[in-house]
């Protein structure tokens, strides 16, 4: 079954999807732009990935997320849960890196 789910009219394009193998992130429009060698998301150790998900939160115009049960959880407290790695922090990781996957094959595609 395909996703059809809209993306939000955020911008995607300058915010890091991706890292290069000396750390440095890589921008879904570098990705797209400059084709760089990259490391993909699963292959990131769990600190890296936990730092290139606080980035991405970090660099959210907005971030509220309300957690089934829990509460409402703001910019600061996802970026703390993710550096974490708390229960909600793993989770706002796996969400991060489905969202990776659909922005990249999205953005190549030119659906985006």
């Amino acid at each position: 079954m395909a996703n059809n789910a809209p993306i939000t009219r955020e911008n995607h394009w300058s915010r890091p999807v991706a890292m290069t193998p000396d750390g440095q992130w890589i921008s879904l429009r570098e990705l797209v732009e400059e084709e760089p060698t990259r490391v993909p998301f699963n292959c990131l150790s769990p600190e890296q990935q936990s730092e290139l998900v606080a980035e991405r939160i970090r660099q959210s115009p907005e971030f509220d997320i309300g957690i089934l049960g829990q509460r409402m959880v703001d910019k600061k407290q996802a970026i703390d849960e993710v550096q974490k790695r708390t229960s909600i922090g793993r989770a706002l990781i796996d969400v991060e890196q489905r969202m990776i996957r659909m922005l990249i094959k999205r953005a190549l595609a030119g659906n985006l």
